[in-house]
Parts: C-alpha cells; structure tokens; sequence
C-alpha cells in the first residue's frame, strides 16, 4: 500500500509540472504530436482520447487484421489491465476481467455492440462468440467506471465492439482459412450504396477440433446493416444478424491427470448449443444549433441448451430482450466557452425462462422458472471547457432494477419462489482534464460505481423453500489520475494510477456455498502503456499493469482476491513493407502469478505465471492477401482458467503451439 502511495503522490505532482520535450532544432508546425484518437465511449459521443478523463484506448480493424486473433477475446488479452481466462479455447465460455475483480471479473466489465448491451442477466457472463471478429471495425477499452453513462455492471470498465459500417463504395470479400486442430473458416461479405442509401450483408462459417479430446466448436454467422440519409437532419439504422453453435465441454482436469494427458477428457458427452439473434433499429435527428436527438430500440432472442448425460442433467434456456435507449446532446457555446451535453434514458426489459431434466434420458422435468428483469437509468453527463487547455467533466445517473421471480422444484421438493425485489442506486463523476501542450495532456477523476445483484446470485435454494437472498447493491467509490505524453513524434506514452474501494462486493462464498455480499474490498493498481514509431517500417508497442485487489475486512480480511495477476506485460513490433507488400507482426504476452478462482483463503499457493509468443506474417497485393500465423511459438504448457473446489484445483488446459493460415480477396 506505501509504494502504490508514493506512486500516487509522485504522479500528482507531476501535474502541477507543464512538460515541453519538443526537440530544440523542430518548430511546432514542423512536428507532429499524436496523443490518440477519438472515441466514443467514454462520453457516448466523439471524443478526442486526449480530452477523456480517464484511460481509454482503440483497437483498430488494422489492429485485428495484423493479429492472430480468431475471436474477440484473443486480441483483449493483450491490453492492458484486462484479464482473460478461457474455459473451453474458442472464447465462447471466456471470462474478461478489467482492473482485478477475479472471478466476477465478466459482471463488472459491461460489453456493448455498437452501444446496445449483451451481458447476461444470469452468471453466464457474455457470450463472445455471438460477434463475428470480421465484422468488427474497432473496440474501444474505457478502463475504470462507466457508471454514469452505461449503469449497472460498469464498475471495472466498459468495452464497446464497434461494427463495420457501409459507404457508397461497392466492396465484396471472400476469405478462407485453416488451421490447426482441423479448424477451417470460410467468409463472405458485400457492402455498397447510391445516394443516400448503404447496405452491407455477411456470412461466416467456421468450424474446429478444438486444442482438447472432446473439444469441438461450430459457428455459423449471418447478418447485416442498412442506412439510409432521409434529409439533411435524419438519418435512419437498421441492423441484424443470426448466431447459431454447438460445442462440445470437455470438463476440468486435476493436475495428475493433466501431467498425464494435457488434451484428456474424462466427460465425453458433455455437449450444448446456442442461438442468438437480435435486431435494432435506430434514428438520428439533427436539430442543428439545438443539438441532437439519438434513439434505438433493440430486440434479442437468444435460447441455449446444455446436456451432462452422466450427472444426468440437462438446462434449457430462453430468453428475449427489448431495450430503448434515448438520448439528447447539446454542443454549444456557455459564456463563450465550449459545452458539451448529453442527457438520456436506458431502458430494458428481459423475460427469462429456464427449464431443467434429468433421468436416464434427460426428459424428466425437474424443475422451471419465468423471470423477468426491469432495469431503468436516467442520466446527465456534461463536458465544459473553463479555458483552452482546462476541461471539466461531471454527471450523475440514478438506477433501479426490479425483478419478478417464479421458480418451482419438481425433483426435491423445495417450496416454490414467486417473489418480486427492487433496488435502486445512484452513480456520480467529477474529473478534470489539463491539455499542458501538443505534447501532453493529464487527468483526475472521482466517481462512484454500482452493480445490482444477477439472477442467479439473488436466487437461494436452501431447504424448506427456494428464496430470494438480501443482497445489497455494490457501491464502489473510484479515484485515478494520468498523464499521456508524447516525448517525440511517433513516441507515445501513458501512465494512469487508480484506486477503488468497493462496499458490498457481490461474491460466492464457497464456505456457505451462497452469493453474499462482501463488506469491503480494495482495488488499485498501476497502468503504463507506450507506442513506438521508429521509423515508416517498424514500431514497437507495449503496455505493463500492477493490480493489487485484497480483501479489506473478514471474513479472508487481508487476503488476495483470487484469479487476479498481480503483474500483466505485452510486448510486440511490427515491420511494414520492409520487404514490398510483407508485414511481420509479433506478440509476448505475459502473465503473473495468481490464486485459483475461488481459492479466497489462498491456501493452495500460487499459480505459475506464464508467457506466450505469437507471430504473423501477411502479404498483400492488389486485391489479394495471404497469411501464416503460430500461436505460442514456444510449446508453453499454461491454464488460463483454474478453480478451486473441495477436491483441489481444477485445470482447464490452454492450447499449445498452433497454427493459422489463409487467402483473402477483396474487390
């Protein structure tokens, strides 16, 4: 806690110092400075990066396409502070954890597509595999809380998966790719307009082995986007798409036998499907000098079904989803100063149906439940510049949630719940922004989080009845400060320093084998991140972060939060056109040492930490490319994802070394 201390007054002080690092010999029109680009999540509309308060990075489609990702999660797990931990090796089941909230890491992280909501009501998280990476134009990375602008759920961070959008240009791409683990990808796409009117349409289809016996995945996307320009003040959006899947679970393995058999699966049955669909629609209404109107509505299907024949028990789960998120933004001018205003409405409601079997044939119904979920926010966040180089940033959001629960146990005669529960809870933020020069700017921000509890963590099977547990809201309160920098042109750098102290933190306690709330936790950590441009042909990038989360009162008072590393680092270059039309790109990943999930009293010791090295190699011409990647060039043997249960720990094997190739074309 002293050095994290020291840190922060080191930083604070750093602010009051204006930097100016311009070689002697350069004018400020002869050189260009670089501290990002825009966004728009941190503010919910454009937005310079070096304006945000707070840390906020883009991953770009140039980004993806130099990368060997082959789902979203695969290119997160680079970024700093975020930590992935990948159950099955597809993304499918993989948890995203933002600033060390361990395993309810995937709770605290909100994730949108385009600015619509996908988390889960339940404790199933986000289902990564729902967004085809090719269709991903950029993500966007708010670190720390989103609370004001996004609500419940926002408390490590937001991550905004921004689709690809059509033009008047006719584009058509065909791609196909293969791998290792019999994995082959096959994908189309189509995008064009006249006039005022742009479409684009997709379809992906993908398959694999999977790394694991037992371990296979397949995926078939469809979707699409149509925009039309009715006036010079509306704009309409409407966009689609269908996700369909079946995958195999191969089940946890203990050390001895994963020693034994790293790819063993001891659970040859274990299987489940899913579909998702959803569609929005959305209007823009231009009011010139008095701002602009914003709507969406939104509606998601999604239903999935999971069978364990030898426990036996099999889960059927439908839900739908309708969200309408209005909003109203000002950019004019307060006592000749700059002001930027948005003010809003979240609303979205969930009918949550889930039936269970069991039996030699999994068709005896054991149990059933129709839930649904009512969450509303209103909010107000305002961005006023006091001088040229001083802004202010300040908003405040209040949240309610109520649910309707109807459960019935048919196997063991528990008691019927039909129960309703409400809960509201405030969020606020205040921070400044300091634009010292071209070459620097620096922040600080205060702001209060909140996360209401998950179906699943509010529902309590405990014998005679099935009930709703007390659960309080979590409440965090978050302080950080940062400094981006730009020490030459093409040299780019960024500290940010936070701390968080969270009331209530929403946990399983495996000695009572109940969701409860946690009185207090502390969050802090150290973020620092660094863009290198040597020259046209190489660059280097690189990030490091230090996250210290403990327990700060019993029960586990002083222990660490368990699947969190203390210490994350991402190192990798890339050479461009060195050679014509050839790109190199590589990555090291590494990851330190953490307590198995669950493990609160961290009584099994620490896990190893781990590193990997991937590295691609691309070659376009014209309207062809052509690549060849290998993942974990090294053959580590790691686990992304450990669990501790009364047996011991529980591994679940990531891939070893892996390869990827394939053919684009693009007209």
């Amino acid at each position: 806690m002293g050095r994290i201390k020291n840190l922060w007054l080191l930083a604070l002080f750093s602010l009051l110092i204006p930097v100016n690092l311009q070689a002697a010999d350069k004018t400020e029109s002869e050189e260009t400075y670089n501290l990002g680009e825009v966004v728009v999540t941190a503010s919910r509309f454009e937005q310079e990066t070096r304006k945000v308060p707070a840390n906020v990075s883009a991953i770009t489609r140039e980004d993806i396409e130099d990368s060997n990702a082959q789902n979203i999660t695969d290119i997160l797990k680079h970024e700093t502070s975020v930590t992935v931990s990948d159950l099955l090796g597809n993304g499918k089941t993989a948890q995203v954890d933002i600033r060390g909230f361990g395993e309810t890491g995937p709770y605290n992280t909100l994730v949108l597509v385009d600015g619509r909501r996908v988390n889960e009501i339940d404790l199933s998280g986000t289902d990564w595999s729902q967004i085809p990476l090719e269709q991903v134009e950029r993500i966007e990375i708010l670190r720390g809380s989103g609370g004001v602008l996004y609500g419940t759920g926002a408390s490590g961070g937001v991550i905004n998966i921004i689709t690809r959008t059509p033009s008047e240009k006719f584009e058509a791409k065909a791609g196909v790719s293969t791998g290792s683990y019999s994995m082959h990808k096959e994908e189309v796409s189509l995008s064009g307009g006249a006039k005022n009117f742009y479409g684009s349409i997709y379809g992906i289809n993908s398959s694999t082995d999977g790394y694991r016996d037992n371990n296979s995945f397949n995926k078939h996307d469809f979707g699409g986007k149509l925009l039309y320009d009715a006036s010079d003040m509306l704009s309409l959006r409407f966009s689609g798409s269908s996700h369909k899947d079946d995958y195999d679970l191969p089940g946890a393995l203990t050390k001895a036998q994963m020693d034994l058999n790293r790819k063993a699966n001891f659970n040859p049955l274990n299987n489940g499907e899913s579909e998702d669909s959803y569609a929005t629609f959305g209007a823009d209404l231009d009011l010139e000098q008095y701002g602009s109107l914003l709507m969406d509505v939104s509606y998601r299907d999604r239903s999935s079904n999971e069978r364990y024949p030898l426990t036996p028990y099999k889960s059927e789960i439908d839900s739908e989803t309708w969200s309408l998120t209005p909003r109203y933004t000002l950019d004019a001018d307060i006592f000749s100063r700059s002001n930027k205003l948005i003010a809003g409405v979240d609303l979205a409601w969930t009918d949550y149906r889930q039936h269970t079997f069991n039996g030699p044939l999994l068709t005896t119904l054991s149990g059933l439940s129709d839930n649904q979920r009512e969450n509303i926010g209103i909010y107000l966040h305002d961005e006023l510049s006091f001088t040229d180089s001083l802004l202010l940033t300040f908003g405040a959001r209040t949240g309610k949630v109520k649910y309707d629960l109807k459960t019935i146990d048919l196997a063991f005669g528990f008691a019927p719940l039909d129960n309703s529960t409400t809960e509201r809870e405030e969020a606020w933020e205040i921070g400044l922004t300091w634009l010292c020069n071209d070459q620097t700017s620096a922040f600080i921000r205060a702001n209060q989080s909140y996360r209401f509890a998950l179906l699943d963590e509010l529902v309590f099977w405990n014998w005679p009845g099935i009930t709703i547990k007390d659960l309080e809201p979590q409440v965090g309160k978050h302080y950080e400060v940062g400094i981006r920098h730009s020490f030459l042109p093409g040299v780019r750098t960024a500290v940010t320093l936070y701390h968080a102290d969270i009331k209530n933190e929403l946990f399983y306690n495996p000695l009572t084998f109940e969701n409860v709330n946690h009185p207090a936790t502390v969050h802090e950590g150290i973020e620092f991140e660094a863009n290198v441009d040597i020259c046209k042909h190489l660059a280097f990038h690189g990030n490091y972060s230090y996250e210290s989360a403990k327990l700060d009162k019993a029960p586990f008072e002083n222990n660490r939060i368990p699947s969190i590393p203390k210490h994350r680092a991402n190192l990798g270059f890339e050479i461009r056109n060195l050679l014509p039309g050839i790109t190199a790109n590589a990555d090291c990943n590494y990851v330190g040492s953490r307590y198995a999930i669950s493990d609160w009293g961290n009584d099994d010791g620490e896990l190893d930490s781990y590193y990997t090295l991937d590295l691609k190699v691309s070659y376009k011409r014209k309207m062809l490319e052509a690549f060849v990647g290998v993942n974990n060039i090294t053959d580590k043997e790691y686990s992304t994802y450990v669990v501790e249960n009364w047996a011991g720990l529980n591994y679940y094997p990531a891939p070893e070394r892996n390869w990827i190739a394939g053919l684009k074309f693009t007209y």
